[in-house]
């Protein structure tokens, strides 16, 4: 009995290296843009109490006359 028909096959041969780097580059421009998605809606969040804040400070003066 040979040895080699007891070891099991690490990597399927159907298997085509381009087809598994094209579904890692996938996974990792859906991965990016998840993280870029989230770091923009904070930024939006940000923005939107800088307007608050400042609408709250900045009231216009009461008119004298």
């Amino acid at each position: 009995m040979n040895a080699r028909n007891d070891l099991k096959k690490l990597s399927d041969p159907r298997l085509d290296a381009r087809l598994v780097l094209a579904a890692a580059r996938l996974r990792f421009a859906a991965r990016v843009d998840f993280l870029v998605a989230r770091w923009l809606a904070r930024c939006a969040t940000n923005a939107e109490a800088a307007q608050q804040l400042l609408r709250t400070v900045q009231k216009p003066p009461a008119n004298s006359g």
